[in-house]
Order: C-alpha cells, then structure tokens, then sequence
C-alpha cells in the first residue's frame, strides 16, 4: 500500500542541478541506507553496520548514481518485507502524470443492478498520483453510486477483485461514504504505534498528518445500512486489501471470495537526491480492532468462501448468504 505526503508531490520540482551535483554514488546509498534505518518496519532485526561495510564499499566503485540503483535494491531485499522498492525518476515524472498523457485506460469503476435489485460496483486500482485523476476516480465512483442508490437497493457488492493496489488516498475517499467509522483502518509501526488514515472534508489523514487533498464533498447513501458484500480474490493485493481491512469487522458487511494475496503491509515514499522515490514498507495493516495483518502472504480471510473466480459463483454465494 503506497501512501505519500503532499509536500513530497509538491517539491518534486524544487532540487536544483547543484544539490544533486553534489552527490557521489557512495553518499547517495549512505543516503538511502539511512531512510531504511530510520523508517523500515524491520529495522531492528537488521545489521545495519555490515550493511555500510558491504554496500557502501560496492558504491564507492560506481562511477554514476544510477549505477547504484542495483545496489539499494540489493539492500531493500535485505528488509525482508517483501514490498520495499526503488523507482527511477522517469518512472516518478510517468506517474505525476494524466492516464491519458501516458496512453493508459482510465480505472473506471463499473457498475451494473444485478436482477435490478443488487447494487454492484467495482473498486479499481489507481497507480498514479496525478491529482486531477484522483479527483476523476472518486467523482466518478461517487457519481455512480448515488445513481444505484436511487434504484433502492436491497443489497450492496463491491468488487475488489483484480484490485493490486496502488494509490489508497483516492480509494479511501470513494468508499468513506459505506462505512460506519472514521477509524477503519491503520498501519501500526516497528514499536507498536498506530495511527488510523482518515478521510476528512478537507483531505486524506495518517493520524494528524495529511497525506492527500481530494476537494470533492462526500455523498450520502440513503441505502447504506443495506448489507455489503466486499468480493475478494488471490489478486487483491496491497491497497486493495487496505479497502478490504477498512470493512472488516462492519456489522452490515460480508467478505466474499478467497484469502487476499497478503501484502498488507503500509509504504511511504521518500525522494532521493535525484529525484528517485525510495518506498520502504513502514508498518503493518491492521483494522478497526487494531489487529495487524503481520503475516506475508497470509492475506485477509473471508467469511464466505467462494473457490472458482467467476462473478456468478459469488453472486450465487451471497444470495445463499443471510445476515
């Protein structure tokens, strides 16, 4: 699950040529090296002094800062979390941008009135973090269930299938409408602190720190105490467990599927000099009841198991299901 802070959006543009000129390839892992001992959830189990010794001496023989990137993703293995990363900065500048500047089809959400009485919608994944796109992905989301809301559901599905995560600011903001609390789910660090995300009028929060402003007013469900159903596959993954763990536990809802993947853990993103985003896993999912989802590939367990992945069998599954 990717989370990143406005200000980080904001001074991509600000490092000028001089500070990063300033930079050799072995304070540039130093660098790198040190936001993964300060932040990493597993910091305490790594030996980070042989960590220097081994990877600051393999730096200083490189002769650029990109010849470096092998070596901080040698390290970011080395966390043992499974979903640390390094982005080059072109791949950074792709993702600033508009789906559509790049040739890449907009996560729409689709929705249908299954027997003209089932309110099914879809929850996408968005891996960008342009700002108009966000704003598009919630408006739209919002725009279509206010129109199934109109139909006077007796029952809500939202897919979550196929849902690999990405962006959980704008995700959060689409579905804050179908829950029953601010605190739906968090992230609890390496010394057991928690701080639950929220999504507010004015933004997106982690606690008191506001990560993400999507200017779009919630809606109301008038039908949102109707059951919902949450549809989950092997593919749901990161972010789209995020949304998952946001309704675990609501009285009116139902996990229908199979395990989600179980990356479940919580990501922040940190820019190096040049404009490359170290991300570094800095905590564990957990959800309203403060429960972590500690376990890799553990994944998020369903109450109501469903073994093919054909909408059908789930559909099938919730109209055998009661509350």
């Amino acid at each position: 699950m990717k989370r990143i802070l406005l200000f980080t959006l904001f001074s991509l543009s600000l490092f000028t040529g001089k500070i990063y000129s300033q930079e050799t390839p072995t304070s540039y892992v130093g660098k790198a090296i040190q936001l993964m001992e300060q932040n990493s959830v597993n910091k305490k189990s790594i030996d980070w002094p042989a960590i220097k010794e081994t990877y600051l001496k393999q730096a200083s023989e490189a002769k650029t800062i990109r010849e470096t990137y092998p070596i901080i993703r040698t390290i970011l293995g080395k966390l043992g979390d499974q979903h640390s990363k390094l982005y080059e900065p072109e791949v950074i500048e792709a993702y600033l941008k508009r789906f559509k500047e790049v040739g890449v089809e907009f996560p729409y959400p689709k929705d249908s009135l299954i027997d003209r009485n089932m309110a099914y919608i879809t929850v996408s994944a968005i891996g960008n973090m342009n700002q108009d796109d966000w704003n598009e992905y919630v408006q739209t989301f919002f725009d279509k269930v206010k129109k199934l809301d109109q139909a006077n559901p007796k029952l809500w599905i939202i897919d979550l299938r196929d849902n690999e995560g990405g962006m959980f600011s704008p995700m959060l903001k689409s579905i804050r409408p179908f829950l029953d609390t601010d605190n739906a789910s968090g992230s609890m660090d390496n010394s057991g602190a928690i701080s639950f995300f929220m999504s507010k009028n004015d933004g997106i929060y982690f606690g008191k720190q506001k990560i993400g402003a999507i200017p779009i007013s919630d809606i109301k469900i008038t039908n949102k105490n109707k059951p919902i159903y949450i549809l989950t596959n092997k593919k749901t993954s990161s972010s789209g467990e995020f949304v998952v763990a946001s309704f675990k536990g609501q009285k009116n809802v139902k996990i229908v599927g199979c395990n989600t993947q179980g990356l479940t853990s919580d990501n922040s993103e940190f820019k190096l000099p040049d404009n490359a985003f170290l991300v570094i896993t800095t905590g564990t999912l957990i959800d309203r009841t403060k429960y972590p989802y500690k376990e890799i590939g553990k994944g998020i367990s369903p109450d109501i198991e469903v073994k093919s992945d054909q909408l059908n069998d789930y559909i099938s599954k919730i109209k055998d299901s009661k509350f």
